[in-house]
């Protein structure tokens, strides 16, 4: 299982699902290059493609195969861009929360060193669960824009999501594909979800209630439970 996250998302938010799966799967969630550390920025991203090739050449260099893609939000139109430009690129895909077809930028009016309070009403507006809207992660990514160059790079980023449209791909698809939405989701609303599945041929639809934008991180007891009963379609051959 590679695990994708969002781009205000880490690793670290697929940890409790891939707790769950590692006695039966290798999981791996890499770290993609849109994080506030200026070194993992160094080849510059202007579109999606940049950040799927890296994510094909890792997966060539640690030799995942065969393995199922799952990524949220910034992840899931990774992982679509790579299974449409790509054929027999992964056994199954796994979307949640996916752009690609409509997101609501949660970013936007963002200027230069935004304040913390603009910070914190902006994860607020990502999760369903406040509890998980801690000062710690509130500061964390308060502490992170105020870097003006990670600003720049994460509109930039912001926009070559909002300008890469799968809509026409997503009819080309030909593998097992889960979807995995959020019923309170208001970045992805759950009408994307139900477009997402009419679109991708033979597609599944789960929605998780009491939660966002990011139902591995919000629900993965949930989340982890719906991959038990998806997976293993995928490897059936």
């Amino acid at each position: 299982m590679l695990f994708l996250h969002g781009l205000f998302g880490t690793p670290e938010h697929w940890r409790h699902v891939m707790e769950r799966l590692a006695d039966r799967y290798r999981v791996i969630a890499p770290q993609l290059p849109v994080d506030p550390q200026p070194g993992r920025r160094q080849h510059g991203i202007n579109a999606i493609a940049d950040l799927s090739d890296q994510v094909a050449e890792l997966v060539e260099t640690l030799r995942i195969d065969p393995f199922v893609i799952c990524g949220n939000s910034l992840g899931g139109l990774v992982a679509i861009d790579l299974c449409a430009r790509r054929k027999d690129f992964a056994k199954g895909l796994v979307l949640a929360g996916s752009a690609g077809l409509f997101e609501k930028n949660p970013i936007g009016g963002m200027r230069p060193k935004p304040s913390r309070e603009f910070v914190k009403k902006t994860v607020c507006g990502i999760v369903h669960k406040q509890e998980l809207v801690t000062n710690e992660l509130v500061d964390d990514w308060h502490s992170s824009i105020q870097d003006r160059d990670y600003v720049r790079f994460v509109l930039r980023v912001s926009r070559a999501t909002r300008d890469r449209s799968v809509e026409k791909e997503l009819t080309k698809l030909d593998l097992p594909t889960m979807i995995i939405w959020g019923q309170e989701d208001s970045i992805t609303p759950p009408e994307t979800g139900r477009e997402f599945q009419r679109r991708i041929k033979g597609s599944k639809l789960q929605f998780i209630e009491d939660c966002g934008h990011a139902p591995n991180w919000e629900q993965p007891e949930a989340f982890a439970e719906l991959l038990d009963e998806f997976l293993p379609t995928c490897f059936a051959d």
